[in-house]
């Protein structure tokens, strides 16, 4: 069993379920939402170019005022690690540096094409100091996070890069693309230190490549990679096998799997752990499906699975464990598309749902 760092008795005891403390409806869609370091912000990016932030200790949660510079879609949103900064990057190849806490929020410092086109991943180290980013392009950079300096760059990879996550210490890199090969490359320098094959998470038929490899974590202070996106059945459409690859480091051997429902659930997009010792997840595939899921490590099965919540991408948990907010998406345009009364299409929006995470409860499970 992967071995975690969640108290012994987390595992054994029955949880309750989330209760949803509120809602922020949004105007438009967002693709990623997070907590600045503090606790004091959500902030959270999408199709709009702009970065959202709601301040959690106002009397009242309302949105302050918004952060530009990016031109196309936020794709990737993360905060610094014991900092201020707020890193984004967006589908034109963007990313930029902004202190996101402050009242009137600017830029720290940015780089218009740090990518040709879209950037798909973006992480942080630990310690706040290293930015890594991947993109369409299939390069993979490494950069200060004070200044932006461009401190390395991987080799090219021969397919789109969707994921990439730094370890803990700083002296590797992995990758993931869109055939679903991890890599691991070593700092500085970036020499080619390995490469592992999930051969179910990309699927290939008439000419087109799906990629089901979505989001790379390092957890239990580098001893665990988590692999997380799914396992797709057919091009063309979101039709995927939710999955959760649970790998040994640095040897990179499947411990743990999960598969989170059937094949027209699509992909995990977004995972984060609990201090009270689950993860959480949210998966999105079919337009108008969705699911919210808790899973304990090793386990099979979710402890709790929600589905009220329509095409969830996005997901969070405050640093104190108090509150778990995921993004997702109303409305569709495609066939059926939902016109207002004076017969004009209405535009799609994300709202923002925040949860207070279930509890431990002292009786236990029975067996």
């Amino acid at each position: 069993m992967v071995s975690t760092t969640a108290q012994p008795q987390a595992a054994d005891r029955k949880m309750s379920e989330p209760r949803e403390l509120f809602k922020l409806d949004c105007d438009r869609q967002l693709m990623v939402a997070r907590f600045t370091t503090c606790g004091r912000m959500l902030i959270a990016g999408g199709y709009d170019a702009s970065i959202r932030r709601w301040d959690l200790c106002a009397e009242q949660t309302v949105e302050s005022s918004r952060v530009a510079g990016h031109r196309g879609w936020v794709s990737c949103l993360e905060v610094q690690p014991g900092g201020e900064l707020v890193f984004s990057t967006d589908t034109w190849g963007r990313l930029q540096a902004t202190r996101g806490i402050a009242e009137n929020p600017e830029v720290a410092w940015h780089h218009d094409e740090a990518h040709d086109g879209w950037i798909r991943s973006l992480s942080v180290s630990d310690d706040g100091e290293l930015l890594v980013t991947s993109g369409r392009d299939g390069v993979v950079r490494v950069w200060s996070a004070a200044d932006g300096t461009l401190l390395h760059q991987l080799p090219d990879h021969p397919a789109e890069v969707f994921a990439v996550a730094i370890h803990p210490d700083k002296k590797t890199v992995v990758t993931g693309d869109l055939f679903g090969v991890l890599r691991r490359f070593a700092l500085p320098g970036g020499k080619c230190l390995g490469e592992v094959s999930l051969e179910k998470m990309h699927y290939y038929e008439r000419i087109q490549d799906v990629g089901g490899l979505r989001l790379l974590r390092f957890h239990d202070r580098g001893r665990t990679l988590v692999c997380a996106g799914g396992e797709p059945q057919r091009t063309g459409r979101a039709i995927a096998i939710p999955t959760i690859h649970w790998l040994d480091w640095p040897d990179l051997k499947i411990q743990h799997s999960v598969r989170l429902g059937a094949q027209n659930h699509g992909f995990v997009f977004d995972l984060a752990w609990h201090p009270g010792g689950y993860w959480a997840v949210v998966t999105s595939g079919q337009p108008g499906s969705g699911q919210f899921l808790l899973v304990k490590p090793g386990q099979e099965k979710p402890f709790y699975n929600s589905t009220k919540m329509s095409n969830c991408h996005s997901l969070a948990v405050h640093g104190d464990g108090r509150m778990v907010v995921t993004a997702s998406n109303r409305n569709s345009q495609g066939n059926g598309a939902v016109r207002d009364k004076e017969g004009n299409y209405v535009a799609n929006y994300s709202p923002l749902h925040v949860f207070s995470p279930p509890k431990s409860e002292e009786k236990p499970v029975a067996g």
